[in-house]
Order: C-alpha cells, then structure tokens, then sequence
C-alpha cells in the first residue's frame, strides 16, 4: 500500500471507528490486517493475528488489535488490525 493510500485508508476507518482514532491519536501505527486465530482459511499459510502480536511484542513493540475495516471501510469479521508503539 503506497503512503498516500495508507494515509487515506487510515483517514476513513478513523472517521468510522473512535477506537481508530484512538490508536492513532496514542501513537500507534497500523501494521497489517491478520486473520483472527480461528478465521483462517485452511490451507492457506498466513499468519494469524496472535502470531503477528507475539512476533511484535518479542521485538520490543506495545501491541494492540482491534477490528479490521476494508478499503471501503466496511468490517471485516474474520480479521483483526494489528497496531505497534515503540515501548
């Protein structure tokens, strides 16, 4: 995702959600959407979103999640948003 999308993809789910905005306004910065430990599509090798904290918080980030909105900003129910901070 180039920078302005991202920024604009940030700008409308924050509009949508207060805890986005939240995230954001505490300094968070919005890694990945995962799929929720129990969502994932079987076959298909990706990394769920309680690997992605662990991987994080081992290197040394504060790590929230929260729900995971599409590009149009839509809820996606089997995602989660993870977040990182610099501890």
């Amino acid at each position: 995702m180039a920078e302005t999308e991202k920024e604009a993809y940030l700008a409308l789910i924050a509009a949508r959600a207060p805890e986005i905005r939240t995230l954001l306004d505490q300094g968070f910065e919005f890694v990945t959407n995962a799929f929720k430990a129990d969502a994932a599509p079987s076959g298909m090798k990706a990394r769920t979103d309680r690997e992605h904290v662990r991987r994080l918080q081992q290197a040394g980030y504060q790590v929230e999640v929260s729900a995971a909105y599409d590009e149009q900003g839509q809820p996606r129910p089997t995602l989660s948003a993870i977040w990182r901070k610099k501890r």
